[in-house]
């Protein structure tokens, strides 16, 4: 493998890293915070409209964590990609992912060109 090919492996593998240990950190968050606040509120008798409310916050904190999940079911996605040596490749044209689009977008497929051709069909 040539070295500015291994040093792009290299550097999509930090950046995959670090991407899924913020996710799994947020996520981790988001299912622990105010936790014991909520639990003390359901033991708590309420009218109506505050019960509502907590089941509402309790539904976001559910749709917040499963949208985490589904972020980090991608992140599987591009691990096996990378361990195939595929990651960062446009599945499109076949061209290199530019790294700054990996690091704001990790499991982009398309480079920007083919995903505004994709956005415009």
């Amino acid at each position: 493998m040539p070295e500015r090919k291994k040093a792009r492996q290299e550097n999509l593998r930090s950046l995959l890293l670090e991407e899924k240990r913020r996710l799994w950190n947020e996520l981790r968050g988001e299912l622990f915070r105010g936790q014991e606040k909520l639990r003390a509120q359901f033991d708590i008798p309420q009218d109506i409209g505050e019960q509502s409310m907590l089941d509402v916050l309790s539904d976001t904190g559910i749709a917040v964590a499963d949208i985490m999940r589904e972020r980090l079911t991608r992140m599987e996605e591009v691990e096996r990609k990378l361990a195939e040596g595929t990651y960062g490749i446009c599945e499109d044209c076949g061209e290199e992912i530019d790294e700054e689009r990996l690091r704001l977008v990790p499991y982009a497929i398309r480079c920007v060109a083919c995903q505004e051709k994709q956005r415009i069909a």
